[in-house]
């Protein structure tokens, strides 16, 4: 039994230091606290996020759509970027088909032309088709659908109130089917090891998101095992029929996240999902939203540098200087194309001579498309 208490927040948005280089988010928002989803290996049990009986107590957020509203008609300095309902729980978990809050909050966007990236396990946003095509006619929008086994009994072990593997494939496809200009595809993580890590489950998920004309599959092999999350989830796996992955996926863990057993593990999982995604031409990685104020240039060129970082580290050659150089770049208050014409590139956060011979055809043309906008003015 779900226990629902309806509470009034102060604030409905969150603004991260640096938009987040998976889902491109700027901004996050929860319509909900907890989810009735239940899955089996979820993070939000660690300790770090606050939250406890994450299934069972599920906050329903009291006038989050109003308050955003509020916050986005009042705020002067508040720039329109991309922003993901849900974090610490599913957008559109069952509660949602009652209350409405993410359709309010969806509204709200729409209204103020923000871009939106939503991740789920439910085909109920199949109900929201409407709005999430303005959405993506106005701006950007992204769906992604997390899936990681094409097996149902698995998938009710490890989900067992999200919607069936199945059913999310096919919400995939009707959303592309309506709406072609809605990016859609598969968030393929956690991948557990030793239970949906099988070259068959591997090819299942990334053929099936082919055949639902998916755009992408962003891919993430391992899980967090945090404190509580661990506790309750290998003890989940103690009493189900999963039961003999325990002793190897602790022994997997047992040097910790960073040791060289499990980074030797994870180079070769990428190896095998990076292939498959290029046997089914998938992009691994969501194209971007791109605003057409100063940021332009800053969000493609940042764009470019991290889905480079990104290749690098999945092929075991990560490049930290890559990553905060775009990281950083994000944040740049004037265009990069001036900071260019200017010849000060080299003052910019991490921007050694190998990152600035890497970006210097981009800024090229954006400094040509530049010099286009004001020879217009003139004609």
């Amino acid at each position: 039994m779900v226990n629902y208490v309806y509470k009034e927040y102060k604030t409905a948005l969150n603004k991260l230091k640096f938009p987040d280089s998976y889902f491109w988010c700027r901004y996050t928002l929860n319509p909900y606290v907890g989810c009735q989803h239940a899955c089996v290996y979820c993070d939000a049990r660690s300790k770090r996020y606050y939250l406890e009986n994450v299934e069972e107590d599920v906050i329903i957020k009291v006038g989050i759509a109003e308050k955003l509203e509020k916050k986005i008609k009042n705020s002067r300095t508040l720039l329109p970027d991309v922003i993901g309902p849900g974090g610490v729980c599913d957008a559109y978990q069952p509660i949602e088909k009652k209350v409405k809050n993410t359709r309010k909050i969806l509204k709200v966007l729409r209204k103020y032309k923000f871009p939106v990236n939503i991740a789920t396990k439910s085909d109920l946003i199949v109900r929201d088709i409407d709005i999430l095509k303005e959405i993506a006619k106005d701006t950007w929008c992204t769906v992604g659908f997390s899936i990681t086994t094409t097996d149902g009994e698995l998938a009710n072990f490890l989900e067992p109130y999200s919607s069936p593997p199945d059913k999310r494939f096919n919400a995939m496809k009707e959303i592309k089917n309506n709406a072609p200009n809605i990016q859609t595809g598969t968030y393929f993580m956690p991948i557990i090891p030793f239970l949906e890590d099988n070259d068959k489950n591997l090819d299942d998920v990334i053929k099936k998101t082919k055949e639902k004309v998916g755009d992408f599959v962003v891919f993430a092999p391992g899980l967090t095992l945090r404190d509580n999350q661990k506790e309750y989830f290998i003890n989940k796996l103690k009493n189900s029929k999963y039961r003999d992955i325990v002793e190897p996926l602790l022994n997997l863990y047992s040097e910790g996240y960073d040791s060289e057993q499990m980074n030797s593990y994870i180079l070769t999982q990428y190896k095998k999902l990076l292939n498959l995604c290029k046997k089914y031409n998938l992009n691994i990685r969501e194209k971007r939203w791109i605003p057409s104020d100063y940021r332009k240039w800053n969000y493609l060129i940042a764009e470019k540098l991290l889905n480079e970082e990104y290749l690098n580290t999945i092929q075991g050659k990560p490049n930290d200087r890559i990553k905060w150089a775009g990281l950083y770049l994000n944040n740049l208050k004037e265009s990069i194309i001036d900071v260019y014409r200017r010849g000060k590139l080299h003052n910019l956060r991490n921007f050694n001579s190998k990152i600035i011979e890497f970006v210097q055809p981009y800024l090229e043309k954006g400094l040509e498309e530049q010099k286009k906008k004001s020879l217009d003015r003139f004609l």
